[in-house]
């Protein structure tokens, strides 16, 4: 009977580990759809609206290795009117990720007044992606 008291405790302890794990992913999840949304609206960010999405995507990258949150980093640097800032973030993404549609396609967008690295987005999105005939 003693002998199943710390085998209790461990499995509570498991439970709880696993609980709280749930409840980061929930808070990401939040976090990354409300940071979402803000970047999808039309016009200018405000600059409330930019600091909000930004605070949003710092709890979302929390024990978060999905590289999405990067994206949304580079989308809010561009829409904060930071081409270079977001073509490296998207960069980044892109190197980590050679397979990733998104992130040329974030690269791509960021480079839209860069004729080199617009070019080497759309390479990289034609060999992803060749046009089926």
């Amino acid at each position: 009977m003693r002998a199943a008291l710390p085998v209790r405790i461990l499995g509570v302890l498991v439970a709880m580990a696993a609980c709280a794990w749930f409840v980061i992913g929930i808070r990401q999840s939040q976090a990354t759809d409300a940071a979402s949304r803000i970047l999808a609206s039309p016009g200018r960010l405000t600059p409330l609206e930019a600091r909000r999405a930004a605070q949003l995507l710092r709890t979302a990258a929390q024990l978060n290795p999905d590289r999405g949150v990067d994206l949304l980093r580079s989308q809010l640097a561009l829409r904060e009117g930071e081409p270079a800032r977001a073509r490296s973030i998207a960069l980044s993404v892109a190197s980590a990720e050679p397979q990733s549609i998104d992130a040329w396609l974030a690269y791509g967008s960021a480079s839209a007044r860069d004729p080199a690295a617009f070019r080497r987005a759309l390479r990289h999105l034609e060999q992803l992606a060749p046009n089926v005939r």
